[in-house]
């Protein structure tokens, strides 16, 4: 018998034990008072080794168990902090009950607090009850798993020996709550976009499809909320966002999970100038307060979004970064300079516009490490997006940057029914010279724009990515509960 299925055996045999006491070991309630962190707050100015005093109520799951004959000392943990327990023999109702439980297990408390004589709080127990019983132990680090593909695989178990990673998960709904109220406090309202789309669209991307049986019709699910969101704002509202997961069928990398959660939003009467005001606000009064800080270190660098974000022209951008002035460069010499990049698939036209991005995100991305928006991206690779209004050939577009990596990404949005269905019609002919990602053609969406739509500002924000930086981890792996893996053979 290996050693793990050993204490799989003695737990049953002690659960077994509980039973034949008539000891409930799956109780269906508990009246838990304070948690941890609330008890240590309110008991940490009392003397060590004084009287207990106060009555409390606590539950937690056992962590760790040292006993010492007629006294034992249980180290319980709720969702915030750990909290020492005492059993004494005199004073604890069912002492002899302790030798029953295992670590892993759940228990419910109630005595009085104080500390002791080392100067730990903790409860002195009165009374206690068996909330749950366990039966797989759990792994012997305490402080953490090191293996990472059970910390990835069986979450639960990373949450139960991590309270760094609870603290985590704690920071990525403060976060999301931070945004959507952030946006509620400017009049924005949250409507739900569809998942399954009959036409997918909003992204250069590869969907997943999957079949509606009832109906005898394949369907996509979504790539971005963006059409359905400013079908929205064509219908009369004219602050609306969306906050939920998208999907794309595309490699897992640190930066790329094929479900992940989307923010974007409009706002009529606004162009991709506002755009950039919100981007930049959201996420410096996020920082502040959530994590009452404006510098988080990440990728190796020290990130301060407490200064103003850089603006920067793309073609500037490639001119600074690379030393290539694609201005005075003729489309040739633009396709010499992309092919000399090692790891380069470009697919549809070859046009100069699609030449100038390939050449910006292969020199230039990586050295972007402060916050930077890198504005008015080629027509080429931007079919949602109205002509710049100054500069010929290029759109209202930006994307923020931060160590290297895109955070953000907002257009001026095209409203010109003509131009949005030339532009579709060029999505076509890039697919059909093999752009997978090359969106197709929607024309419900055509029909609406041709009711008119007024002058809109869109912004989205990939917001596990944002996590992955405000929380200082390494990986979208770290800050998604639960990450999709090849299951086990």
């Amino acid at each position: 018998m290996d050693p793990e299925e050993n204490l799989i055996q003695q737990k049953i045999s002690k659960l077994k034990e509980l039973r034949n006491q008539k000891i409930n070991s799956f109780p269906y309630k508990f009246e838990k008072g304070k948690s941890s962190s609330e008890i240590k707050h309110q008991y940490e100015n009392s003397k060590s080794g004084e009287l207990p005093k106060g009555k409390e109520s606590y539950a937690g799951r056992i962590m760790r168990v040292r006993r010492m004959g007629r006294i034992a000392f249980f180290t319980v943990r709720d969702e915030w902090d750990d909290l020492q327990v005492v059993f004494k023999e005199d004073t604890t109702k069912g002492f002899e009950v302790n030798e029953l439980l295992d670590i892993g297990d759940f228990i419910g408390v109630n005595g009085s607090v104080g500390k002791t004589k080392v100067g730990e709080i903790s409860i002195f127990a009165e009374s206690f009850k068996v909330l749950c019983k366990s039966i797989r132990p759990l792994p012997e680090k305490y402080h953490g798993i090191k293996d990472v593909e059970i910390k990835y695989r069986q979450r639960y178990v990373d949450l139960i020996m991590s309270l760094d990673s609870r603290k985590v998960f704690r920071q990525r709904h403060e976060i999301i709550r931070f945004f959507r109220d952030f946006l509620f406090d400017r009049g924005f309202i949250e409507l739900e976009t569809p998942i399954l789309q009959t036409v997918y669209g909003g992204a250069n991307a590869r969907p997943f499809i999957t079949h509606h049986n009832a109906q005898d019709l394949d369907v996509y699910l979504k790539i971005s909320p963006e059409l359905f969101l400013k079908r929205l704002i064509i219908g009369g509202f004219e602050k609306v966002f969306d906050m939920g997961k998208c999907f794309r069928n595309e490699g897992i990398d640190t930066n790329h999970n094929p479900e992940f959660t989307m923010l974007e939003l409009y706002q009529a009467y606004a162009d991709y100038n506002d755009m950039m005001e919100i981007t930049e606000t959201v996420i410096r009064e996020c920082a502040k307060k959530v994590f009452r800080k404006t510098k988080f270190m990440f990728k190796g660098h020290e990130i301060d979004v407490g200064k103003p974000f850089s603006k920067v022209k793309m073609v500037d951008a490639i001119k600074n970064l690379a030393g290539i002035d694609v201005s005075i460069k003729s489309t040739e010499e633009l396709k010499e300079i992309v092919d000399s990049f090692s790891d380069v698939e470009l697919r549809g036209e070859l046009t100069r516009g699609l030449l100038i991005n390939a050449i910006f995100e292969q020199a230039c991305e990586e050295k972007l490490i402060q916050p930077t928006f890198i504005l008015d991206y080629p027509i080429e690779v931007c079919p949602l997006t109205k002509a710049h209004r100054k500069e010929e050939g290029f759109t209202e577009r930006f994307e923020l940057f931060i160590a290297g990596s895109e955070f953000a990404n907002a257009y001026s949005e095209l409203n010109d029914p003509l131009d949005q269905k030339e532009r579709f019609n060029k999505q076509e002919r890039d697919r059909e010279l093999g752009d997978e990602e090359a969106m197709p053609k929607d024309n419900d969406f055509i029909t609406s724009v041709e009711y008119g739509m007024p002058p809109t500002g869109g912004l989205g924000i990939g917001i596990d990515r944002l996590i992955v930086f405000l929380t200082e981890q390494e990986s979208l792996r770290d800050i998604i509960p639960f990450v999709l893996l090849k299951p086990k053979e």
